[in-house]
């Protein structure tokens, strides 16, 4: 019970009393006259206390109502991460300091310590920014933007996650289960009943793996801060990103991730398609995709595939009408993914013709890129001192998961760009 809720409690018992001794019949003893001016005492210094207990508990529940700023404060220190000085306190052999090595200490605590030498920087430090972002209100009104975490802005632009990877930071081990088999639908009678199926369920382990990239820059780079800054945020988000994409699509395993392709190669989810990519290919594809794995709808399936599917798809046009197969894609299932990271275009054989491999999927929830913590970056100024340029090395912890293969991806191969 609130405190104010008990002293109006005490209030009321108090009140009876006091009602009670005036109703009593013919005059007051002097007993029930002290008890009288003792109890309106008491009564008055309630109210005091119940006012005061009012106001207290206001004050507690408005500290409740407030939101944590905590972890905002510290996405906005993230954002304010400098590389630069990162790089130039490692090259005059300096201790980390101030900001950078704040963000840094906490992200050694949430995630573990980098190894010696190394400086865990946050994702967000990765970030291409602009100088200034003006947006031009209309009848008075603020205006407002999308708030998206640093990973959704690092990789906007990527292929995997424009094809529907979702792209997360876990920790430990994550599991990831399926059901691939398992009860039915069944019509019956009033009062009558089914029998129970079994399920069959898959189960994939995530396992971290290793990527990194090392790259020199000059000492004379480092003193030119600003645009140091620029170019390892530009570099670093660069490199991450396209070769995240490219195990997304291309992985082998082994030491790297295994991508679509693989998987749906081992699952035998491939089409030999043999031929020059058309409308009437990928909408074949698509509408199968579609029926297998039961969507409500083709705004969820997404094609993807080589640049030189754009150009192909492009020049294909309706006999006698400046529509294109493209257009027509793009009406049906919306813009498809064009990437080298997707498939490269192979060579061209003694015809002319370049091959390439078409990706079709219903990614939505299935696709996972799973990062550990934040990248880790080892500045080694000592190892290539006598060119006078400093080794930047970058660390970063991924795996890819995809799940219901069978039936929500498929595979054209051997598409070719000419007939």
């Amino acid at each position: 019970m609130l405190k104010s809720q008990s002293i109006q409690l005490a209030q009321s018992h108090r009140r009876e009393k006091m009602a009670a001794i005036q109703k009593a019949e013919g005059d007051p003893s002097d007993d029930q006259i002290a008890e009288l001016r003792t109890l309106a005492d008491a009564y008055e210094r309630g109210e005091v206390e119940y006012r005061a207990a009012v106001l207290t508990e206001e004050s507690d529940r408005a500290t409740i109502r407030a939101e944590d700023k905590s972890e905002d404060a510290f996405q906005r220190e993230c954002r304010a991460f400098s590389l630069a000085r990162v790089v130039e306190r490692a090259e005059s052999g300096r201790m980390l300091d101030g900001r950078e090595a704040e963000v840094s200490q906490e992200l050694e605590k949430r995630q573990g310590a980098a190894k010696q030498g190394g400086v865990i920087v946050p994702w967000a430090a990765l970030e291409t920014r602009a100088d200034a972002v003006v947006t031009t209100a209309t009848d008075d009104n603020l205006t407002s933007r999308p708030v998206i975490g640093p990973l959704e802005r690092i990789f906007a632009d990527s292929a995997a996650k424009r094809f529907g990877f979702d792209i997360r930071n876990v920790t430990g081990r994550p599991t990831y289960p399926e059901i691939t088999a398992g009860a039915t639908p069944t019509w019956v009678a009033e009062g009558a009943g089914t029998d129970a199926q079994n399920i069959a369920t898959l189960t994939q382990a995530a396992v971290m793996r290793t990527v990194t990239a090392r790259y020199l820059i000059t000492r004379q780079a480092t003193k030119e801060n600003p645009a140091l800054e620029d170019t390892l945020r530009r570099d670093l988000a660069g490199l991450i990103s396209a070769e995240l994409d490219r195990v997304a699509f291309q992985g082998q395993g082994g030491l790297e991730p295994v991508g679509i392709l693989k998987r749906l190669t081992d699952a035998g989810r491939v089409q030999n398609v043999g031929a020059k990519a058309s409308f009437g290919t990928l909408l074949a594809a698509a509408v199968s995709l579609w029926e297998t794995a039961g969507l409500a709808g083709p705004d969820k399936v997404k094609i993807a595939g080589a640049p030189v599917l754009l150009q192909t798809t492009a020049d294909d046009l309706v006999s006698g009408t400046a529509v294109s197969s493209f257009d027509r894609l793009k009406a049906a299932f919306g813009s498809p993914i064009f990437s080298p990271q997707v498939s490269p275009t192979a060579a061209r054989d003694a015809t002319g013709k370049g091959r390439s491999t078409v990706v079709v999927g219903a990614p939505e929830g299935l696709a996972h890129i799973l990062l550990w913590g934040a990248p880790e970056i080892l500045v080694d100024p000592y190892s290539e001192s006598k060119t006078g340029k400093i080794a930047i090395t970058t660390f970063a912890f991924a795996d890819v998961i995809v799940q219901r293969v069978a039936t929500h991806f498929l595979a054209l191969t051997n598409v070719q760009d000419r007939a």
